[in-house]
């Protein structure tokens, strides 16, 4: 008895030792990624607010206008004007360009809300920051071949402190300045902190409860065998001296075996259903990230009308039109967005209905929805469309479908930064109806094509890519709508292509 005791301790213990370092590992991988995705979300931010400055510049004056000093004078009051959070130092400075570069010298600093010592100053290209790093020559190269240039150098924070900073610098042509905005690491370190101590404490929470589980399991277990064993050995005692009725107490106690074997089979189908509801709630989980997903555009676009919004107000200029247009682009852009969530919220209903739909129009439809991303990276739509295909199928699952490949296709040709970027769309019938997505990036790397399908991987960054949109998608078209979906790829570009029977 004491022997089987021990082996019980000794795997239960041996299972919760493996069960805590392998959350350990999960919080340590867990937490890279959240600095991966945090850092990089900080550098989008920053790019962001420069290219809303720009736009609202390059939106409230002409190019002849931008050459007025007036007009200057006034913009370098309203960039001075913009409030920065003392505690982070995340401001905007203004460098203007010389036109010839002479004795190193080659920008004035006009706008600097943390340097008001360096207003009017000519700045040296030779200057470097503590670690001996001429960001500026960086700095003037990325503007000269790029237009723009994202740095991370050694500066003054503080009149005390020196902090790592991240800056996202732009050049704009008509008024010949660069605009800049940095953020400092150690900002960035305060509010990963924070992150850190949360998903911290929700581990050692999950390690608490799981531990406690498996103390509680550990003493029905030696109490279990405690007592069979004492009746087992009771039963041997009195084997010789009462044989019959050991006989009949051990028919009787195979019974209650039998009972117990019941029970626990009945137990164990209902551990297999919680399961079940637990796998849905992951994948739940992973649509939620899609939307998401789905919804880092429309956000970003709802940002920019309020913006447009608030510099109409500003400048006295918010008519009843400009408010009217605004609102109407507000609407649309909400009605996308709740559509999102009323697709997503029925995909796991097993009561869903199928429709007849035309494809053409499911096409146009995402096509409208894409067609500012698409406009903004200059990628030309060509599509060869026969428009009389109609299907019976789920016509919003195919349009999410359609929605990830175009915005996949447009990140590879951003990535490989293709001059004459171009999506196109086939749609025709032949022995299977057929839609193809192409565009004319440099193809998947194929030793990965086989593992883009697969849930969590993906070719992108971290802050631009969940590794479940091609996932979804395979699903969607081979498990529910009964289609197939394939890639062929190689240096010319990708094709998707989405086959149905007709």
């Amino acid at each position: 008895m004491s022997t089987t005791i021990l082996i019980i301790l000794s795997n239960t213990l041996l299972i919760a030792v493996f069960y805590y370092q392998n959350q350990l590992i999960d919080y340590e991988q867990n937490l890279q990624t959240i600095k991966k995705q945090h850092l990089n979300k900080q550098i989008s931010n920053l790019k962001n607010d420069v290219n809303n400055i720009i736009n609202m510049i390059e939106y409230k004056y002409t190019k002849e206008e931008l050459a007025n000093e007036n007009i200057k004078n006034e913009i370098i009051q309203w960039l001075a004007s913009i409030n920065f959070d003392k505690q982070k130092s995340d401001y905007v400075f203004v460098y203007e360009l010389l036109q010839n570069i002479q004795n190193d010298k080659f920008a004035i600093m006009i706008i600097n809300p943390n340097r008001s010592d360096l207003i009017g100053q000519t700045l040296s290209l030779n200057y470097t920051d503590k670690n001996g790093f001429h960001f500026r020559k960086k700095l003037l190269k990325d503007i000269n071949e790029k237009g723009e240039s994202t740095l991370t150098y050694v500066y003054k924070k503080t009149s005390s402190k020196i902090e790592k900073k991240i800056t996202y610098a732009k050049y704009l042509k008509q008024l010949n300045w660069i605009i800049a905005k940095g953020i400092y690491k150690d900002d960035i370190q305060i509010t990963l902190g924070k992150k850190s101590e949360t998903l911290l404490k929700q581990v050692n929470t999950n390690i608490n409860k799981n531990i406690f589980a498996f103390l509680i399991f550990l003493f029905i277990a030696i109490i279990v065998t405690y007592i069979i064993s004492k009746k087992i050995q009771n039963i041997i005692n009195e084997k010789n001296a009462f044989v019959n009725k050991a006989t009949n107490e051990l028919s009787m106690l195979n019974m209650q075996l039998d009972n117990k074997v019941k029970i626990q089979i009945e137990k164990t189908k209902e551990q297999e259903q919680i399961l079940m509801k637990k796998a849905k709630f992951i994948a739940l989980g992973e649509t939620i990230s899609l939307i998401a997903h789905q919804w880092r555009q429309p956000l970003n676009e709802l940002g920019a009308i309020l913006i447009n919004i608030k510099l109409h107000h500003k400048l006295n200029k918010l008519d009843e039109n400009i408010m009217k247009k605004k609102s109407q682009e507000v609407e649309t852009l909400l009605s996308y967005m709740s559509k999102t969530i009323d697709d997503f919220r029925t995909f796991f209903k097993p009561n869903k209905v199928k429709n007849l739909f035309n494809i053409n129009d499911s096409i146009q439809r995402v096509l409208h929805i894409t067609q500012a991303m698409l406009e903004e990276y200059n990628i030309k739509i060509i599509t060869n469309i026969n428009k009389s295909i109609i299907i019976n199928n789920y016509q919003n699952e195919f349009e999410q479908v359609v929605l990830n490949l175009i915005t996949n296709a447009k990140d590879a040709l951003r990535s490989d930064n293709i001059s004459s970027p171009i999506i196109t769309i086939n749609i025709y019938i032949k022995n299977y109806i057929t839609i193809e997505i192409n565009d004319n990036a440099n193809g998947i790397n194929k030793n990965l094509i086989e593992k883009i399908w697969q849930p969590y991987f993906t070719t992108k960054s971290d802050a631009n890519g969940t590794g479940i949109g091609l996932y979804m998608s395979k699903i969607i078209i081979e498990k529910n709508m009964k289609g197939r979906i394939n890639v062929n790829s190689n240096e010319n570009g990708s094709c998707f292509i989405i086959t149905f029977k007709e």
